[in-house]
């Protein structure tokens, strides 16, 4: 996630322990090449961070943040961020979840395809660089049936109950536990 620009070093860890849901994509061999959040954060960064972007909605009606999708530029380029995305919203089950990502960032393209959109404005992060908020309302999810079985192993980290994922071609495992 620090590799791949999703956050900044300082209480990482403290973030990792908060966060809800911890997706991880590896290889069969074990090779970490991606990585996915759910979070639940506080109302007054929630608030905050709808203030800056001049939201059109209250926070207090996305209560769950998608973030940390980042993909190893080795592995870039063949869906896995969308798929990450996908798994993630069925994890959410039928939450609101908002996600924040820097005006140029190519994530929320395939965010999109998931019903994500943009809401109010960009604002500046403070870090030299402009973010966007991502608002998507709750829906039952589906894994499409055209999308291509992929040869990797999503494991799942969940503080309370370990949980099946709906598509077969995706492995589960708690590898935290």
């Amino acid at each position: 996630m620090v590799e791949g620009g999703a956050v900044e070093p300082e209480g990482l860890t403290r973030r990792i322990r908060n966060a809800s849901r911890l997706l991880f994509l590896r290889e069969p061999d074990g090779q970490l090449v991606g990585v996915g959040a759910l979070k639940h954060p506080r109302s007054g960064y929630r608030d905050r961070v709808f203030a800056k972007a001049r939201a059109t909605v209250p926070s207090d009606r996305y209560r769950v943040e998608l973030g940390w999708v980042v993909v190893a530029k080795s592995h870039q380029g063949r869906g896995l961020s969308a798929r990450i995305i996908g798994e993630l919203l069925a994890l959410a089950k039928n939450e609101n979840v908002f996600a924040t990502t820097r005006l140029d960032d190519r994530a929320m393209r395939f965010a999109s395809a998931h019903g994500f959109k943009p809401n109010g404005n960009c604002y500046p992060s403070g870090r030299g660089y402009n973010l966007v908020l991502y608002l998507h309302n709750a829906a039952p999810q589906s894994t499409s049936a055209h999308e291509p079985t992929i040869n990797y192993h999503l494991s799942s980290w969940l503080p309370k109950k370990q949980e099946k994922l709906k598509n077969s071609s995706w492995r589960f495992r708690n590898d935290l536990a």
